[in-house]
């Protein structure tokens, strides 16, 4: 019998990271100093309302730019990075609405949304550059776990001139809101975590793992599927709409 394949669900503050995909997103923070419940914690995913126009087909709706492919390249081989530069290519995204970019770090690419045209050049060149650094610290981590908003990203930022660059943008992009349907707690924290997909494998609360378990995967910390009506009961402060 095979073993079954589980997975650890990263639910840090720091960034959102999805399936390798570094997300900058709409900031719903309204202040640095605001302090979190457990339960908000958890409170990660701002989702997007669809643009007028036509919904663009999963995989389609890419548009290669060379312009901004090439100045990527010199920065990166400014900063001594050869390899990162021959393999890194940006497109225009229009599937994306409120998501400013994406940086793929397997396949070295970078999303831009093309409403950014919009707010030329200063924020396609800022948004370039924050996605560039998260590419730069992945390809410096070779491989070991980071923060995606962390002290590597950091660096990576003021080495490409954008020092203090904030994790979420505050552009006037279209956002919507969509209903959590899922929710699951921690037997261990008791943290509710909402979800508008179900999750498909075991998934285990990273808080719990990181603290307990040196960041590695345990069935001690597993994620427990609840009903809305308690998860309303047990953390009202998530927009259970």
């Amino acid at each position: 019998m095979k073993n079954p394949k589980y997975q650890q669900l990263n639910l840090s503050l720091s960034g959102s990271l999805f399936g390798g995909i570094y997300k900058r997103s709409r900031d719903s923070i309204k202040s640095q100093n605001r302090s979190y419940s457990p339960g908000a914690l958890f409170d990660l995913f701002d989702i997007t309302r669809p643009p007028s126009r036509k919904k663009v087909a999963r995989g389609k709706g890419l548009k290669f730019d060379n312009e901004l492919t090439n100045k990527c390249r010199e920065k990166l081989k400014n900063m001594r990075l050869y390899s990162l530069a021959s393999d890194v290519n940006v497109f225009w995204n229009l599937r994306l609405t409120s998501t400013a970019g994406l940086a793929y770090h397997d396949s070295v690419r970078i999303d831009l949304n093309s409403s950014l045209r919009r707010f030329y050049p200063e924020e396609p060149e800022r948004t370039l550059m924050h996605e560039l650094a998260h590419l730069i610290a992945n390809y410096r981590a070779s491989g070991s776990r980071i923060q995606p908003h962390g002290l590597e990203w950091q660096q990576a930022c003021s080495e490409l001139g954008i020092p203090g660059e904030k994790r979420c943008h505050d552009l006037p992009l279209a956002t919507r809101e969509v209903k959590r349907k899922h929710a699951y707690r921690c037997k261990c924290c008791g943290v509710v975590v909402p979800r508008v997909k179900k999750l498909t494998r075991d998934s285990a609360c990273y808080p719990c793992c990181r603290k307990y378990n040196n960041g590695n995967y345990s069935r001690r910390f597993l994620l427990e599927k609840i009903s809305i009506t308690e998860a309303k009961s047990l953390a009202p402060e998530h927009s259970w709409i």
